[in-house]
């Protein structure tokens, strides 16, 4: 989410900051309030972490699963599966943290939460490599067909249409407007191909999501029960 919604909402819904920032904020804020709901209903519950956490892995892997019916026309269904997404990932990536100082010795309480911050780090860059790859090897194989076709059909020449697609690729306007046979409606159609090509990609990457998000839920389901570790006992008194 952190990684490729932002570039999504880029790229469907651009290229006006404004619409873009709109469009974002809605996975910031849910987030934070799936912080704040999980991390007080801990301390309602007395813990009910296993409960807690079963229902933030399925709102986070129905929500950023559901972002793979995403399109440049469907905004609004793109806000409201990031929003709830962003709650189910805000009810895990901070709540996990205070359950594990909860329940370790008091002595190792700085050694967890920096293995803790560690893990994540490690599973962010293991994570991000996979779904990057994902979307990369998807585009590639599918993003210059699809813009060749498009572009040809509108009109551009057969002769031109690697290099177009090669400047296009890199976003090169000067260069393809130095191309003979690039009009306006080659251009339209060559950008509805890319967004076309972009959709595919990043259905791909949110459906792959769904696989993690199941052993989130299949690993909270076998979580131990905390409350005997809820006694009110302070650690330590910082005066």
């Amino acid at each position: 989410m952190l990684n490729f919604w932002p570039l999504e909402c880029q790229q469907f819904f651009g290229p006006d900051p404004s619409a873009i920032a709109q469009t974002v904020i809605a996975f910031g804020f849910s987030v934070a309030i799936g912080v704040i709901l999980v991390s007080w209903g801990l301390s309602v519950f007395r813990g009910a972490n296993r409960e807690l956490l079963v229902i933030s892995s399925v709102f986070m892997t129905a929500g950023v699963g559901g972002l793979a019916a995403v399109t440049p026309e469907t905004r609004s269904l793109g806000i409201g599966m990031s929003f709830l997404g962003g709650l189910g990932v805000g009810g895990i990536i901070v709540p996990a943290a205070v359950i594990l100082t909860i329940i370790c010795p008091d002595e190792v309480i700085a050694t967890v939460t920096a293995i803790t911050l560690s893990i994540r780090l490690i599973g962010g860059s293991i994570g991000y490599a996979i779904y990057f790859n994902v979307l990369q090897n998807k585009l590639t194989s599918i993003l210059p067909a699809t813009v060749g076709i498009a572009a040809i059909k509108a009109g551009l020449p057969p002769s031109e249409l690697t290099a177009f697609v090669t400047d296009l690729v890199a976003k090169n306007a000067t260069a393809i407007a130095g191309l003979k046979g690039v009009t306006p409606a080659v251009l339209q159609a060559a950008e509805a191909a890319v967004n076309a090509s972009y959709v595919q990609g990043f259905k791909l990457i949110y459906l792959v999501s769904i696989a993690f998000g199941g052993a989130a839920i299949i690993a909270s389901v076998f979580l131990g029960d905390i409350r005997k570790y809820m006694v009110d006992r302070v650690a330590v008194d910082i005066h």
